[in-house]
């Protein structure tokens, strides 16, 4: 019985939920039920103390919120008009004409109030925030606060909404123990508590994520289209909240598939197969029509206003990817993709050890209940082959395309896993799609990761649960060390979370920097800040510059920094922002990094003369981070001294995100010396290595150039006579040698796709092919852009041999039932061979027809391709150089 079949049924869906809520609370243990209530209000005391941390400052110093907030404020309904005395017989009439003018306005995208005409976020935050702050202020009572302090009400009591589902989750999927652990975790996790105090969408968006995680576990068991309903008018919430939590739907339909194929132990069992699967795909249809009518109702204008979403969605895709140079993304150039996701969530986000456990935990629920070998297969299929996909090319296609390998890769394994972790499947299946994509952008910003991290949480809690039952019973006397290592976990998570809250504690680093300023700088004095970072507060009694050192170098550039740091009484620095970044690109910055060496050393006259720090520091325990060392530049001397005292932890370079929104480091420089444009502008250039210097003055893109080593080692390749042979055999039958080839690597991957794609008729046959050829080719790429090996024969053999050493692994265990499969469908394998041979054959008929290499009507794209083809086979290392 489906629920169109009683749609009254769907109207107090929301309402039953609480009811079964409140059961599920109510069955728990007295001492369960005391430990959850603690927690919660643990979490609401962390999400919402300092929630004003930027009081003192006009603005929010954080770019995304202030952005948000600026658009909410802009929103409005359309108005409805004097409809008259209410007394009036005409009032129905005047009521029915002005509501349908309000809604000719609000379909009218160019005219409605109601249309943020913007989309870098979704519009369901901003009604939200809209529609909460119109109620509170109607209600009587005193001033409820301005925007911002109700978005940020909303954004801390998301997230402890998301604890409360983390245990529910929890409880559900593991076990009541696991669910209370992580819940704790999760309640002191920093990551989660600083986001709370913005209001930038994230939690909302994490928050959606848990809550269809729950229902579609729900509909994974039992199958009910009432939970599949409820799922995607959840997805459709959090998808309007923002579209990258769109990997979603990989979980969708996963738990859709486990229904129908009564994966999960103790859900409902009733009916033939081809019933479950008739309610699988009902559900799924009844789902996704609610998540798109859900995205519709609180994000109307992605429709209405089409071209406008069209253009922000990709700007914002553009962005992440880096095919857009803002300012802003140049800090993650050269950072490493996946492992500077990992090294940020593990030792800022969560805290060490918890962030370790979380990471750790991931890699667990992904192997437990698996075979070492299928464990293996698995890894490979489902992690490195979309992992390298991704970082070959992370457009949309490439995405689905690894989505969908990570989905069957998962899928997969479900025959092959215990029971009772085969639940853990539907889980990974939102959590790795999306980190692996994720974590393939250019653009790291760690708040992308919030939406997994209560999941990763929940998969290191489960872990530990695992552990000390396993060592309980086989090394009973090892309790006491198992409470130790719970109580350590749960106490460094829990001193982080509180030695955060001394941020939000004192004032802002900004406001304490222009209190220094007004007390110590003379009226109507020149202080000099950088552009594309935020201004400090109340200083309207002097004279603000901006300095352009985003700009490209070259003499302009240097011409206007020696004009404005000789005019000029004082330079601030808001954060790390800039320094932090144009030092490490000295190809492409080298005047301004020398600028930034300089200013630091004293060399261009400037002293520091204030520096103000807020660090999460609790009981003489500070977290420190170092926002010096990545881009290389001198720690002044001023810095060094106003160290903090006692234990200090220095764990490294923090993302820029984390630092410089709420604490970042404030430093004031005091023009002391007084020098002169002309030697400011000598001092600059005359520090600047002499060929970048050159470039840069006469207008080059230096960024691009290779080194004098990557020269010397593209030119030691070889001759073309030394990397091809005209007289050798694959030269005399190119065709039959390629044929050959790809028949070899093809038999090379065999044995992988019989095992991992045996739902498909000829299990992977035809795809061992193009598997092979992309595992080889990703090999061969891997070792010459690591400098692992050049780029040779040999380096092709090394990854051919790796690709069949693997495949002799997985083939060994399988001989017979391989064989077998060989034996009874050998006639479904011929007809793939044949197939694949006509198509061959027909492209290089078809080259062998038109064998030219112009382009009459599109103007040269063989040659090129020809070019950058002999590029590639002429380099020594990865990437190749520019023909």
């Amino acid at each position: 019985m489906t629920a169109l079949q009683h749609p009254l049924r769907l109207r107090n869906t929301f309402a039953n939920l609480g009811v079964r809520l409140f059961r599920t609370l109510s069955s728990l243990s007295a001492l369960m039920t005391a430990a959850l209530v603690l927690i919660l209000v643990l979490a609401l005391g962390l999400r919402f103390y300092g929630l004003n941390w930027d009081d003192g400052q006009a603005f929010t110093p954080h770019p995304d919120e202030r952005a948000i907030l600026m658009k909410v404020g802009e929103l409005s309904l359309p108005g409805l008009g004097d409809l008259g005395s209410p007394l009036d017989p005409r009032i129905l009439g005047r009521t029915i004409s002005a509501l349908s003018e309000a809604a000719s306005v609000m379909l009218d995208a160019e005219e409605s109030p109601w249309n943020p005409r913007w989309f870098p976020y979704g519009s369901f935050p901003l009604y939200l925030l809209k529609s909460v702050h119109l109620v509170s202020g109607a209600v009587p009572g005193p001033e409820r606060g301005d925007l911002a302090a109700v978005g940020r009400t909303i954004s801390a009591l998301a997230d402890t909404a998301t604890v409360l589902m983390v245990y529910l989750i929890g409880r559900r999927v593991f076990g009541r123990r696991e669910g209370l652990l992580a819940a704790a975790l999760v309640a002191t996790s920093v990551l989660h508590i600083q986001l709370s105090h913005f209001f930038a969408v994230d939690t909302i968006m994490a928050l959606s994520a848990v809550v269809a995680l729950y229902l579609l576990h729900r509909v994974a068991v039992d199958g009910r289209p009432r939970d599949s309903v409820l799922a995607g008018v959840v997805i459709g919430l959090g998808i309007a909240t923002k579209v990258s939590l769109a990997p979603i739907y990989v979980a969708f339909v996963m738990a859709h598939l486990m229904f129908a194929a009564g994966a999960l132990p103790g859900g409902s069992r009733e009916g033939r197969p081809e019933e479950r699967l008739t309610r699988a795909i009902t559900g799924a249809v009844l789902g996704g029509a609610a998540s798109l009518a859900a995205f519709a109702i609180v994000q109307p204008y992605a429709f209405l206003d089409f071209s406008r979403f069209y253009a922000d969605t990709t700007e914002q895709s553009e962005m992440v990817r880096r095919i857009r140079d803002y300012p802003y993304t140049r800090q993650y150039i050269d950072t490493t993709a996946y492992l500077y996701q990992v090294r940020q969530l593990a030792t800022w986000g969560l805290g060490l050890p918890l962030g370790i456990v979380a990471w750790a935990g991931l890699l667990y629920a992904s192997l437990r209940g698996l075979r070492p070998l299928y464990g293996l297969g698995y890894l490979a299929a489902g992690w490195i082959l979309p992992m390298g996909l991704l970082l070959f090319s992370n457009s949309n296609l490439v995405i689905l395309l690894a989505s969908g390998i990570a989905f069957v890769a998962l899928a997969a394994t479900l025959p092959f896993r215990r029971p009772e972790t085969r639940g853990w499947v539907l889980l990974l299946s939102w959590v790795i799609p999306y980190f692996l994509i994720t974590g393939s952008f250019q653009v790291k910003f760690i708040r992308y990761l919030l939406p997994i991290s209560p999941f990763l949480v929940l998969f290191g809690s489960r872990m530990l649960i695992d552990v000390w039952g396993t060592l309980k019973v086989r090394v009973p006397s090892s309790r006491p060390v198992l409470i130790g290592v719970l109580v350590v976990l749960l106490g460094t998570t829990g001193f982080y979370a509180l030695s955060y809250m001394s941020i939000y504690s004192e004032s802002h680093t900004a406001v304490r920097t222009s209190q220094w300023l007004n007390a110590n700088a003379e009226p109507g004095a020149t202080i000099l800040k950088e552009h594309w970072e935020e201004g400090l507060p109340d200083l309207a009694a002097f004279r603000i510059r901006e300095l352009p050192l985003y700009n490209d170098d070259g003499e302009a550039k240097l011409r206007i920094l020696a004009e404005e740091l000789g005019a000029a009484d004082y330079v601030v620095f808001f954060s790390n922002r800039l320094y932090g970044t144009i030092p490490r690109l000295p190809e492409r910055y080298p005047l301004s990094s020398e600028y930034y060496r300089l200013l630091f050393t004293g060399g261009l006259g400037y002293e520091l003369v204030n520096v103000e720090t807020s660090y999460a520091s609790l009981a003489g325990v500070t977290f420190r981070e170092d926002t010096f060392g990545r881009p290389g530049v001198p720690v002044p001397e001023l810095v060094k001294a106003n160290a903090p005292s006692g234990l200090r932890l220095d764990l490294g370079f923090a993302d820029e995100s984390f630092t410089v929104y709420d604490h970042p480091m404030g430093l004031v420089f005091a023009n002391v010396g007084g020098l002169s444009e002309n030697s400011l502008r000598d001092a600059i250039r005359g520090g600047t290595p002499q060929s970048a210097a050159a470039l840069s003055a006469s207008g080059g893109d230096i960024g691009l150039m290779l080194s004098p080593e990557d020269v010397v080692d593209q030119r030691a390749g070889g001759t073309w006579s030394e990397i091809v042979s005209p007289d050798g055999w694959g030269s005399r039958y190119p065709v039959l040698s390629w044929l050959l080839l790809i028949e070899g690597i093809g038999l090379l991957a065999l044995p992988l796709t019989l095992v991992l794609l045996r739902p498909l008729a000829d299990r992977g046959y035809l795809f061992s092919k193009g598997i092979g050829l992309l595992a080889v080719g990703l090999g061969a790429w891997l070792l010459a852009s690591l400098h692992w090996m050049a780029f040779s024969r040999e380096s092709v053999l090394v990854a051919m041999a790796v690709l069949g050493v693997v495949s002799v692994g997985v083939a060994l265990p399988r001989r017979k039932a391989l064989a077998q499969f060989l034996r009874s469908h050998w006639r479904v394998v011929l007809v793939g061979e044949v197939l694949f041979l006509v198509a061959f054959l027909a492209f290089v008929a078809v080259r062998m027809a038109n064998p030219d290499l112009w382009h009459p009507h599109l103007g040269g794209e063989k040659p090129m391709d020809l070019a950058y083809l002999n590029a590639v086979l002429k380099s020594t290392y990865m990437p190749p150089y520019d023909p």
